[in-house]
């Protein structure tokens, strides 16, 4: 199961991945709601763990965008 974290936190992300990857899952990170959005598009994971407020874009607009 591929699951991307989408956080302006790189501490929260880095430590979401380790237990997500710890359980077996694949996991991507990106830093930004317009990173996050060409990572959600290109590589179509199972789950998405979105924040609200990012820089460039936020998590209400990635969700509208995606």
């Amino acid at each position: 199961m591929k699951i991307l974290i989408v956080d302006a936190d790189r501490g929260l992300r880095k430590s979401l991945s380790l237990i997500l990857a710890h359980a077996g899952y694949e996991v991507r990170m990106a830093e930004d709601g317009e990173e996050g959005l060409a990572m959600a598009l290109a590589e179509k994971p199972h789950l998405i763990l979105c924040d609200v407020r990012m820089p460039k874009k936020d998590g209400l607009v990635f969700l509208k965008d995606y």
